[in-house]
């Protein structure tokens, strides 16, 4: 029997690399929402204290690299609470914290990774000053800080 691998679609599912990451202090708001496993996507991380931000394009010189995740299926109603945690601003892109934006992810939830869509918070703000989190993982840059 050959199993098909399930196709989400990208506006069903969203890349978080932060505070929503199980076990991390805001994760309470991916209630109901499926976590389909870890995955990685290319990206800059940046420490700004209590969260990080991430870029996918990056002003300064410095090349993208692996940022470490977890995939998550979104059911539509949700949106609208995660947007405003992440302070996005429909109206006003100069007004909004973080935009929702679409990007390749690779999905490590399978047996072989594999490539999707998916929807990913990215920062809107200046990163002037703020350390880069050069292994790309919030987690663990969290644990060394305490440490």
């Amino acid at each position: 029997m050959i199993l098909r691998k399930p196709s989400f679609d990208e506006n069903e599912l969203l890349f978080v690399y932060g505070t929503l990451l199980s076990g991390l202090s805001n994760h309470h708001h991916m209630q109901g929402a499926t976590c389909l496993g870890p995955a990685t996507m290319q990206g800059a991380l940046f420490d700004l204290g209590e969260y990080p931000a991430m870029r996918v394009a990056v002003e300064r010189a410095a090349p993208l690299g692996a940022v470490l995740g977890e995939l998550y299926q979104i059911e539509a109603s949700q949106w609208q609470r995660l947007d405003d945690l992440e302070e996005v601003d429909p109206a006003s892109i100069e007004n909004s914290m973080y935009l929702r934006v679409k990007a390749n992810v690779t999905w490590l939830g399978t047996e072989t990774p594999q490539a999707v869509r998916a929807q990913v918070y990215v920062y809107n703000g200046s990163l002037e000053g703020r350390p880069r989190i050069e292994n790309g993982d919030f987690r663990r840059h969290i644990s060394n800080k305490k440490a």
